[in-house]
């Protein structure tokens, strides 16, 4: 088999997303037939399983998966989120956790559509700034409200409560200026599946 391995995994676990049943089924297998011996039984096994699970595009399944431990572990984090001009039609928010130093960031499109990314304290650190000069978390959330501060005069929004409706989806409360939304976020894809207004005496479900 020749030709570019992840691009035609990723054509075929499309092919089976949209399929029936039946079709589904039958498409993985070529997708096993494909990809298994060429790269690698396991790993690739479990990249396209998470790959037709989650509707997540077969090169970003890693990526994704990182995002989802981060979610998981900022599961707890009330944050604060600042505005960024972003122009071109979209809204930037960016935030960070005040215990792990962890930056979210969300981005909402004119059209409706919202996403979020994170971004590892941890890999921060790795970076060489100020002669090797590690951050601390709280010196991070510190910076960013600093850099943020030279484009918005407050902050935009605030997450009031934030919990595990399911094994998969992150349910959240989200303070802006005085009138609250409930926000169902799929956590693999980052994307926001749902946005309601709702009262701000509503809360979460249980933390994972």
């Amino acid at each position: 088999m020749v030709g570019n391995v992840p691009e035609q995994v990723s054509a075929l676990v499309a092919e089976a997303t949209a399929g029936r049943s039946f079709r589904r089924w039958y498409t993985l297998i070529k997708v096993a037939v494909i990809a298994v011996p060429v790269v690698g039984a396991t790993p690739t096994a479990l990249n396209i399983y998470y790959a037709w699970k989650h509707g997540i595009p077969y090169s970003q399944v890693s990526h994704r998966l990182e995002q989802y431990e981060l979610w998981v572990k900022n599961g707890s984090c009330a944050i604060d989120y600042s505005e960024i001009n972003a122009g071109k039609d979209a809204k930037v928010k960016i935030g960070a956790c005040p215990s792990t130093g962890d930056i979210s960031i969300q981005v909402s499109l004119a059209a409706g559509t919202s996403f979020f990314e994170w971004i590892d304290f941890a890999q921060l650190q790795h970076i060489n700034v100020a002669d090797s000069i590690l951050l601390t978390p709280a010196l991070a959330a510190e910076t960013s409200a600093t850099l943020a501060g030279t484009r918005i005069a407050e902050a935009a929004s605030r997450v009031v409560c934030q919990g595990w409706e399911s094994k998969t989806q992150l349910v959240r409360i989200v303070n802006e200026g005085g009138r609250c939304f409930k926000e169902t976020i799929a956590a693999y894809s980052g994307r926001a599946d749902k946005r309601v207004e709702v009262p701000c005496s509503t809360t979460c479900p249980q933390h994972k």
